[in-house]
C-alpha cells in the first residue's frame, strides 16, 4: 500500500488555515463573550435600579434561567440604585428609547408652588428616591436661572455680596436683557457700568462656561434661602434641591 507523500505547500497551506480559524473563532468568542457580560451588567444595574423584589424587577428575572438570573443578581449587588454607573445607565436607555417628558416638567413647574408645603416637600422626596436619574431636571423645574425675576431687589442686593463680578459677567452672559437689568438696577452706577465693560470685552464665552456661572450663583440663592437671607417661595428650596 502507498502512503499519499503530504508536499510542504500543503502542510503550509493547512497550517494557515488553522491559524486563521483559531483567529476567527477567537474573535468570535471574545465578541460573544464582551455582549453576554455587558449585557448582564446592563441588566444588573437595570435590576438595581427597580429593585430585585420590585414587581417589575422580578417579572424581569422570572423569564431567565437559573444560571443567568444568579450572576445578574450576583452583579446587581455591586450597584446602588443612586450610584453614577446606575443613573448613567438608566439615563442611557431611556434617551434610546426616545421618551419625552418635557411636558411632564412644565406642569411641575407650573402647578408645583401652588400646592401646600406638606405635599410639595413629601412629593419631591417621593419622587427624588424613586426616580434619581432626574435630579438635575427637577432642580432646574423647581427654580432656575430665568427664574432670578421672580425675586425682589431685596434679595438680588443680597446675591450682589456673595458672587463674584466676573461669574457674574460671564452668567449674564447667556440671559435675556431683562435679567441683566434686574441685576444693573441694584447696583451703583458705576459698578453696573464696569459690569457691562467686562461682559463687552470678554466676547464670546462657551456655553458651558456661563451654565457653570449660572450654577453657582443658583447655589448661592439656595444657601442665602437656606440661612432665611431671602425669600424663594413658602417652600424651601433649598431642603427639596439635591446637587
Amino acid at each position: 500500500m502507498k502512503t499519499k507523500k503530504i508536499n510542504s505547500n500543503e502542510i503550509a497551506e493547512s497550517k494557515v488555515v488553522n491559524a486563521m480559524g483559531d483567529i476567527t473563532r477567537a474573535t468570535k468568542k471574545a465578541l460573544m463573550d464582551y455582549v453576554i457580560g455587558m449585557y448582564l451588567v446592563s441588566f444588573a444595574k437595570v435590576i438595581a435600579y427597580l429593585g430585585a423584589e420590585s414587581d417589575e424587577g422580578k417579572d424581569l428575572l422570572s423569564g431567565m434561567d437559573d444560571k443567568t438570573r444568579n450572576t445578574v443578581l450576583s452583579f446587581s449587588k455591586d450597584f446602588t440604585k443612586t450610584d453614577s454607573k446606575v443613573t448613567a445607565e438608566v439615563e442611557h436607555i431611556l434617551t434610546a428609547s426616545g421618551m419625552e417628558l418635557e411636558e411632564d416638567y412644565k406642569v411641575i413647574k407650573k402647578y408645583l408652588f401652588h400646592t401646600s408645603n406638606i405635599f410639595a416637600e413629601k412629593t419631591i422626596k417621593d419622587f427624588r428616591e424613586e426616580t434619581p436619574i432626574f435630579q438635575k431636571k427637577l432642580n432646574k423645574c423647581i427654580f432656575n436661572f430665568d427664574d432670578i425675576l421672580m425675586l425682589d431687589d431685596r434679595a438680588i442686593q443680597k446675591i450682589l455680596q456673595k458672587v463674584d463680578q466676573q461669574t457674574l459677567a460671564k452668567a449674564l452672559k447667556g440671559t435675556d436683557t431683562e435679567i441683566q437689568a434686574k441685576f444693573f438696577r441694584n447696583m451703583s452706577r458705576r459698578t453696573a457700568s464696569m459690569l457691562k465693560e467686562d461682559m463687552e470685552w470678554m466676547g464670546p464665552v462657551r456655553l458651558s462656561d456661563v451654565e457653570n456661572c449660572q450654577s453657582e450663583i443658583l447655589k448661592i440663592i439656595f444657601r442665602l434661602e437656606d440661612k432665611g437671607e431671602i425669600i424663594i417661595s413658602k417652600i424651601r428650596i433649598s431642603d427639596i434641591l439635591v446637587d
